[in-house]
């Protein structure tokens, strides 16, 4: 069998309809991947760490504090903190999103129709969105943390909790200095994944593909193109019995593309494609010998 690739579950399930729609003999394989993510935060209160991060991180955070403190005066529940915050702290933020869209979408940074200058000016615009965008969902997250650390719970009376709170901002490990009060949060993650195996004899199917799948998958469809170049290679040149040397030899493949060339070496894996011809009565293994049905 030929692994594709692997892939989370739910697209897994989606490529594999594309090859099933085309006649390929598809199995898919699912389990648990799983990670870990650790975050080093800086504690402290707010007015301690100054000096400890850039003068414009720590310009960031008081921004972000200050549009905390109206969100809750305005009486800011769990489920509306998020989208009155990211307002409060850019009132552009749901233009800007829209904006990295249509660059994204239109493929802008890199269209070929583009002058130079637009194309160098449409980076820029999508590397300050993307600069912008990420400091709302930063200061959203140091908002989180920051209501637990002081115990703030929303609709009660805040005090002057917030004049100088305990913050947490996130560092480099590396510029951590000895005396600095820093936590650690380790996250370990699990999602369901899936390996997709496909039939090396039915990728010969390959041009049944739908051209869809082909420009999503681009990489895939290639790998699925070159082992079909190798089995139709094998059908179309051999005959008979033949020993698994000779056999192994012709699962390696040469095309000329006007000055390139495609190498496509599968000797390696020269045993397990006979044992898939052989499955699907093309030939029969014996040994070290090959015997072709026909």
């Amino acid at each position: 069998m030929l692994k594709l690739g692997d892939f989370y579950e739910d697209e897994a399930k989606e490529v594999a309809k594309y090859l099933r729609d085309a006649g390929m003999k598809v199995d898919i394989r699912t389990y648990i991947e799983g990670y870990t993510q650790e975050y080093n935060y800086l504690e402290g209160r707010l007015s301690d760490l100054r000096g400890k991060i850039d003068d414009e991180e720590y310009a960031d955070h008081e921004r972000y504090l200050a549009a905390l403190k109206t969100v809750l005066a305005k009486g800011a529940t769990l489920e509306t903190l998020e989208s009155m915050f990211e307002v409060e702290f850019d009132s552009e933020v749901d233009e800007k999103r829209e904006r990295l869209k249509d660059i994204v979408e239109g493929n802008q940074p890199v269209d070929s129709d583009l002058t130079e200058e637009k194309r160098i000016q449409a980076l820029s615009d999508f590397s300050n969105l993307l600069t912008d965008l990420t400091k709302i969902s930063n200061g959203m997250s140091f908002a989180a943390r920051l209501l637990d650390l002081n115990e703030i719970k929303f609709g009660e009376e805040v005090g002057n909790r917030l004049d100088d709170p305990i913050v947490q901002v996130l560092v480099d490990p590396e510029e951590i200095d000895d005396g600095w009060t820093v936590r650690t949060t380790t996250v370990f993650t699990f999602k369901p994944m899936a390996d997709i195996y496909i039939d090396e004899f039915s990728t010969t199917l390959f041009d049944d593909i739908d051209e869809e799948f082909k420009d999503s998958y681009y990489q895939e469809f290639l790998k699925i193109q070159c082992i079909a170049d190798i089995v139709l290679n094998l059908m179309d040149s051999s005959s008979g019995k033949m020993e698994m040397e000779d056999f192994t030899n012709k699962c390696i493949t040469k095309k000329n593309y006007d000055e390139d060339v495609l190498v496509i070496d599968g000797a390696d894996a020269s045993r397990e494609i006979a044992k898939s011809l052989e499955k699907n009565g093309v030939l029969k293994i014996k040994g070290d010998t090959i015997k072709w049905k026909r």
